[in-house]
């Protein structure tokens, strides 16, 4: 198949995740697959697999686009590109356009929770389908109703398992907790340290590690956590690291692994914590219900607790036999149910019945 994935992402997360682990093993499996993205994409070094003729720079301004989308179009006719797929929302106007203009069929794959415009409504009337990487959102796709039920399709997200081989043991004095994730408040970092505020004022053994950049415009939300970390007298117990581009090293140093989103769709890092082989603490949020989905594999807590978060954590922190259980059969979940093997083999299906559609 000749495929085109458009992304305008500007930094990596789980969506962009998917979107490189699913381009680089199409392309694995002998797809000629092509990625648009903006000018300054991280995607690119990431999709190793993807020959440098094959990736195009557009604007992808905003949806309402039409020089980016018409440019699509004629990349599309030039490499005989028989599907699209887009990834964002503000890319789903420009792909239905190209798509239109170039006669071909277009996919979209929603990534998030919040609802879509009602606009989209008649942007993307004639999509072939909508991938929801999880339950949860092919949930909240339906009580939009925004398309036809049959139009949606769960997909759930699959992980490279070659990318988290079993956590080793580390020759470290202390307890490290740690969260992975943008700072921006819908993740829960001042949740988390508050709960920080609570244990540290308990045991003095154990440190927080909080490892992501702030993408917002000004840099406040990474003021307003460090701030909370002074007002709390917690400057040698919460670390703000920044970004790291090497995920399983940083998982490698974790004892335990928390996430204290207020909303999540999939909670990409749960899995690949558990994949990692370390024990998790999750708020209960729609995505990590669906990974979550016996308590021997994570602990749950309500979302905006942090009197219970800390109580999870200390609980925890005072079982080892209950931490390496979690690991143990939180890694086997994630390797039977979420392997990136699965997703693309689904994926593959469903282009080739969009284009057979036609």
């Amino acid at each position: 198949m000749r495929v085109l994935q458009i992304s305008s992402a500007r930094s990596i997360g789980g969506g962009e995740r998917h979107v490189v682990d699913l381009t680089n093993e199409l392309t694995e499996r002998g797809h000629d697959i092509f990625v648009a993205v903006v000018p300054g994409s991280p995607l690119p070094t990431a999709l190793s697999r993807v020959p440098p003729r094959n990736m195009a720079e557009f604007p992808l301004r905003n949806a309402l686009d039409v020089s980016s989308a018409i440019k699509i179009a004629r990349f599309a006719r030039q490499y005989e590109i028989e599907l699209i797929n887009a990834h964002f929302a503000k890319d789903y106007p420009i792909a239905a356009l190209a798509a239109r203009i170039a006669h071909i069929p277009f996919i979209v794959t929603r990534h998030v929770l919040f609802p879509m415009n009602r606009l989209h409504r008649f942007f993307l009337r004639t999509v072939k389908y909508v991938i929801a990487p999880s339950n949860a959102v092919a949930k909240s796709l339906r009580s939009q109703r925004l398309f036809p039920d049959e139009k949606v399709v769960t997909i759930r997200y699959g992980l490279d398992m070659a990318r988290f081989p079993q956590r080793r043991t580390l020759d470290r004095e202390g307890i490290c907790i740690g969260s992975i994730g943008n700072l921006d408040p819908v993740k829960g970092f001042d949740l988390l340290i508050r709960s920080a505020g609570i244990i540290s004022a308990r045991r003095q053994d154990v440190r927080f590690s909080i490892v992501g950049e702030d993408r917002s415009r000004d840099g406040h939300n990474e003021k307003l956590f460090r701030g909370l970390i002074a007002e709390l007298n917690l400057n040698d117990a919460v670390e703000l690291t920044g970004w790291s581009d090497d995920i399983t090293e940083v998982l490698a140093g974790l004892d335990i692994f928390v996430s204290a989103s207020r909303s999540e769709s999939f909670g990409f890092v749960l899995a690949e914590a558990m994949l990692s082989g370390v024990p998790v603490i999750a708020t209960e949020t729609e995505g990590a219900k669906e990974i979550i989905s016996d308590p021997s594999l994570g602990q749950l807590v309500p979302v905006d607790s942090p009197e219970r978060l800390a109580d999870a954590i200390l609980h925890l922190l005072n079982d080892r036999q209950k931490r390496d259980q979690l690991a143990k059969y939180g890694r086997e979940h994630v390797q039977k149910h979420f392997s990136l093997r699965r997703m693309v083999d689904e994926t593959e299906a469903l282009y080739r019945k969009a284009i057979g559609d036609q």
